[in-house]
């Protein structure tokens, strides 16, 4: 037993610390590693985001209408058919596919770049509903899930507002290849912005509630 009220004080503390309550400074230190973690995944967000955008959402479907991937440009970066650094090119990323036999598949292939971002944002948002996930995997399901961005962004020219709203493209491919597909334009719109709120809304009630489980 201590010998003075002192020291039960230091027992009580150290007996709480051991017990699983964490310090201001291991709380601080926590808020930090967090903090780091989200700005490096977000900064890949781009990138990856990217080469998923031109080579699974182009290049697959391109190539399962029956064309083949002949060039793949991500962010100033060739990566097919030749590795080499060309610099910015004025867009985020670049995939050409030759040999699609009719319109309609280059208009799905058109399309399918944007859609399929906006897929992998579904389903990390599901995800984060579903069930609790080891820690390091929250925070890529988080920043997957706003790549609803990619699809709502790409809409924007439709309105009349460049892509990133200071820079880009004044041209909308998912809409002009929906347009073409026979969807109506304010169809499409409304599609666009509707599910992008949803999603939107759904990872900000996630983040401020209790983990499921």
């Amino acid at each position: 037993m201590p010998d003075n009220p002192r020291d039960t004080t230091r027992s009580h503390r150290h007996r709480k610390s051991k017990n699983g309550e964490s310090t201001p400074q291991q709380r601080s230190r926590g808020r930090l590693t967090a903090l780091v973690t989200y700005a490096l995944l977000l900064a890949l967000c781009l990138p990856i985001g990217t080469l998923w955008h031109e080579v699974v959402g182009h290049g697959l479907v391109g190539t399962l209408a029956g064309g083949r991937i002949t060039h793949v440009e991500v962010l100033g970066l060739d990566l097919w058919p030749q590795p080499r650094w060309i610099g910015w090119q004025g867009h985020y990323g670049w995939c050409d596919v030759e040999g699609i036999a009719g319109q309609t598949g280059q208009h799905l292939m058109a399309l399918a770049g944007s859609l399929s971002t906006w897929l992998v944002a579904a389903a990390a948002t599901i995800a984060l509903y579903a069930r609790r996930w080891r820690a390091w995997l929250t925070p890529v399901l988080v920043c997957l899930s706003l790549w609803w961005i990619d699809l709502f962004t790409y809409t924007l020219p439709t309105w009349g507002i460049r892509r990133s709203i200071l820079w880009g493209q004044v041209y909308s491919e998912p809409y002009e290849a929906a347009v073409q597909l026979g969807i109506p334009g304010t169809l499409f719109q409304v599609f666009v912005v509707s599910t992008s709120a949803l999603l939107a809304a759904a990872l900000a009630i996630r983040l401020t509630r209790r983990s499921p489980g």
